[in-house]
């Protein structure tokens, strides 16, 4: 029941940042114009301005960030359900031994995978 609940979470917080990629639509017939066309403003006036105006894009940071972000969270995920069903894992090598948290080590790679995401899918540039 716990690795539902982690799988739902992943889930969740994937789903909920894929509209932030797709910002706002552009419709159809403004991208048959031409580039040099201006809208009409409805103020009757026809000046047109010295620089035209410029659509932001997706940088190449933001998209980087962006797919690296999601498999982190994956990743982080599956270490969080396996953490919820197997608990910590200890491995000793003579003297010395290492413990590993998997709920708090899922839940810190999931995390970082959230806001690496976050982060990439609202990095937008005008040039």
């Amino acid at each position: 029941m716990q690795r539902f609940f982690a799988s739902l979470l992943v889930l969740a917080v994937l789903f909920t940042s894929l509209p932030c990629k797709a910002g706002t639509p552009i419709p159809f017939k403004e991208l048959e114009h031409s580039a040099g066309a201006l809208p009409d403003m409805g103020d009757g006036s026809s000046d047109s301005p010295s620089q035209p105006a410029h659509r932001s894009h997706w940088t190449k940071g933001g998209k980087i960030m962006t797919y690296i972000g999601i498999p982190v969270m994956a990743a982080g995920g599956v270490m969080l359900a396996y953490g919820m069903k197997n608990g910590n894992t200890t491995s000793c090598s003579g003297d010395t031994c290492v413990s590993v948290e998997w709920k708090w080590t899922g839940a810190a790679w999931l995390g970082i995978g959230g806001a690496l995401t976050a982060i990439g899918l609202t990095r937008h540039s005008t040039e």
